[in-house]
């Protein structure tokens, strides 16, 4: 479904290897605005700003790119999502939580179960890969009472998970007797500085999607992220923040998809070819479209069933994309006058 992640602060202090930090940290430095000020945490203000300009259709993940509840406001964050009626998912650390929040957060997750998509919580691994991380007596508490409510079965999802490829807990958790499932790392579509984990190879590797190619987990690409400025990035893999589709605090949300940084990613997707110009070239999440003379299209290895005449309309569009703007015009002017001559 629509998804809007939503990144509560810049600069995550649990620096975990596979979430690359850095990256983000200096891109949304050079980025910013100078003139915007304390931009490194989202402010209640813009985030109600930005929920305001959010449908409801549209689900709200605390997750994105920093553990939610570094920003000291996410437990109030997450009331007002809930209260104005909107379907939430949560993923954290448990870092920064006091007693107090994971008092009011299991009372609202569980006033509002039918609104919570699911809720995941990443503990620290056997591999050191959530260095930031530092054990307290406060985080266990924390963690024992969100363990109850799994406990309590009243959640649609509620999972743990780690980053590591044995699902081994950090040795200071042994005692919790957690069976997790292994964890499949991957790159970040080539954002991750991959010699931070080169001695674990539990990750995918960069692919080059030399096909046509769309998302995989969604052909709208709406599943995105929000910064604490209000800039959208296309995803969670964009760490680099190589597509920003748009700034929820001067712009509309149905904006995002119409702007001229989310047309330019479609069009380069559809083009046969590799290019570094677009994340999902470079992506192991994606459906790959095979335009040979075969019959067939493929996704994921998956054959669709398509006709030939199918696929010859396919690139009859694809060259009048990339036809001059003299066409273009010509066809935007015919399909006006159509439009007039049916009443529209």
């Amino acid at each position: 479904m629509p998804t809007l992640e939503i990144t509560t602060m810049i600069g995550c202090p649990l620096m975990c290897t596979f979430c690359p930090q850095p990256g983000l940290k200096r891109q949304y430095e050079k980025d910013n605005d100078p003139r915007v000020k304390d931009s490194k945490y989202m402010s209640l203000e813009n985030f109600s700003r930005i929920l305001s300009k959010t449908p409801k259709h549209v689900r709200i993940d605390f997750s994105g790119m920093a553990e939610p509840w570094a920003n000291p406001d996410c437990t109030e964050m997450l009331r007002i999502a809930l209260e104005s009626g909107y379907t939430v998912a949560v993923f954290s650390t448990l870092y920064g939580m006091s007693e107090q929040d994971a008092d009011l957060v299991v009372e609202l997750l569980r006033k509002h179960r039918e609104q919570i998509a699911a809720v995941c919580l990443h503990l620290p691994d056997a591999n050191g890969n959530m260095p930031g991380w530092k054990h307290s007596k406060t985080w266990e508490n924390v963690f024992d009472k969100f363990r109850n409510l799994m406990e309590e079965n009243v959640l649609k999802s509620f999972d743990i998970m780690t980053m590591d490829g044995s699902g081994a807990v950090h040795e200071d958790l042994h005692h919790l007797n957690l069976r997790i499932l292994p964890w499949h790392g991957h790159t970040r579509a080539g954002s991750l500085d991959e010699s931070s984990v080169d001695k674990q190879n539990i990750y995918t590797q960069t692919p080059h999607n030399t096909s046509p190619v769309s998302c995989a987990s969604t052909p709208f690409y709406d599943h995105n992220v929000v910064l604490p400025n209000g800039d959208v990035v296309l995803c969670c893999m964009d760490y680099d923040m190589k597509h920003v589709i748009g700034n929820l605090l001067r712009q509309d949300y149905y904006d995002l998809f119409t702007g001229a940084e989310m047309n330019r990613l479609r069009r380069i997707n559809m083009t046969p070819g590799y290019s570094a110009c677009s994340i999902c070239k470079s992506c192991n999440q994606t459906l790959n479209y095979d335009l040979s003379s075969s019959a067939t299209w493929t996704a994921s290895g998956d054959p669709l069933s398509h006709r030939d005449a199918t696929i010859a309309l396919y690139r009859y569009h694809l060259d009048r994309i990339n036809a001059s703007p003299w066409w273009r015009f010509g066809m935007a002017i015919t399909n006006l006058v159509r439009g007039r001559r049916a009443g529209h």
